[in-house]
């Protein structure tokens, strides 16, 4: 036990994004079944869409700092237990190579070409770490939403719809324990509005774009997401309907709108949290600001919140006590009240700030002095 959990804090602090070995820039051969490749592979033949992959969290779901501190304490804490369920989605490849040490290169590489591309299904009622959430199909076939594409020496190809379908995304974006949902996109996404619309993940996720000479629209492999600040930025609007002073206050009134997100905002692990504020500033400089915080706020069975990622994706929650987070398309109407003689001019300013606060790995330096000698030498 000792030696492997050696080994994998070793790996976590120095073996992420290292590059594959020279072995796997040798000539590629045939996919053989149940063998799964590494993502190199597929780069011969879709270089544009690789690269694009590469930039994604999708690439680095094992390498990310936020990802290895996380791991690194749900693994300590679940006595190896946590093993089956992170991996399961950030290295998936483990479930077809049963790598749950990652010692293999093709497990380190996180969500993996072949790996999605062997996807015949999502069962939704398995257990996240059980193994039985995918239906897999790994072997000469490559599945996709167009059914052609790659070198046919190489691999076959065949349409599958579900890689059109938010279900595709649920495998991993959707998680109970203990009875409670803990992270629930999916779910979010099937009880707003955007289902009967025909509006899937990857239309806002994977828009099709155009690469290579020829133009060939394909889903965007970049898939931007929370990590990204412009597609949070478009997630939610923002405006002051009006402020009315009183004899000993002043009351500002603003609408906040999910105006781009398919499923609540903030969503994923509820870690995360939107902060909005109202600051109001009087003729004489004097600034007063008030906060509203939207959040999903779970507690373990001794009433103890959960703050921590490792905690809340071990299963240690037993029960949601908070969730005022925006839905698809709804608008709160909020309104912040400030105790103050309002003389004068009155400047009202509201923003609304995404909030995350992960554990991340650092390099420390630790200097002990163990002993000095000084001696003086006369002429």
């Amino acid at each position: 036990m000792y030696h492997k959990l050696l080994g994998l804090v070793c790996f976590l602090l120095i073996g992420f994004g290292s590059s594959l070995p020279a072995s796997a820039a040798q000539p590629s051969k045939p996919l053989e079944e149940g063998e799964i490749v590494s993502s190199k592979d597929c780069r011969r033949c879709h270089k544009d869409i690789h690269d694009m992959w590469s930039e994604s969290m999708h690439s680095h779901a094992v390498s990310d700092p936020i990802f290895s501190a996380a791991y690194m304490e749900a693994y300590l804490r679940t006595k190896g237990e946590a093993k089956k369920l992170c991996l399961g989605c950030h290295a998936p490849a483990m479930l077809i190579n049963g790598d749950e040490d990652m010692e293999n290169d093709v497990t380190a590489e996180g969500v993996t070409c072949h790996f999605c591309h062997s996807i015949k299904d999502v069962n939704l009622d398995a257990a996240i770490d059980s193994g039985e959430r995918f239906d897999l199909d790994v072997g000469k076939t490559m599945f996709g939403p167009n059914g052609n594409g790659g070198n046919q020496k190489y691999h076959e190809s065949a349409l599958s719809k579900i890689y059109g379908e938010s279900k595709f995304c649920a495998g991993c974006h959707e998680y109970k324990a203990n009875g409670i949902n803990i992270m629930e996109t999916y779910t979010e996404w099937l009880k707003g509005p955007y289902p009967s619309k025909g509006v899937h993940c990857q239309d806002c996720h994977m828009k099709r774009q155009g690469i290579g000479k020829s133009g060939k629209k394909v889903f965007s492999h970049y898939l931007a997401g929370g990590h990204s600040a412009l597609q949070l930025k478009k997630a939610i609007d923002i405006s002051i309907t009006g402020v009315k002073r009183g004899k000993d206050r002043i009351t500002v009134f603003m609408d906040l709108e999910n105006v781009g997100s398919g499923h609540m905002v903030p969503t994923g692990i509820p870690s995360r949290k939107l902060i909005l504020t109202c600051k109001i500033i009087l003729a004489n400089n004097v600034t007063r600001t008030r906060s509203i915080k939207y959040e999903k706020v779970i507690f373990d069975a001794n009433g103890k919140e959960l703050l921590d990622d490792s905690d809340i994706m071990a299963g240690f929650g037993s029960q949601i006590v908070k969730d005022n987070r925006l839905a698809p398309l709804e608008r709160r109407k909020e309104k912040f009240v400030f105790f103050i003689e309002p003389k004068g001019e009155i400047l009202v300013s509201v923003k609304v700030e995404y909030l995350y606060r992960p554990k991340v790995l650092e390099e420390t330096e630790m200097r002990i002095e163990m002993g000095n000698a000084d001696m003086a030498f006369q002429p």
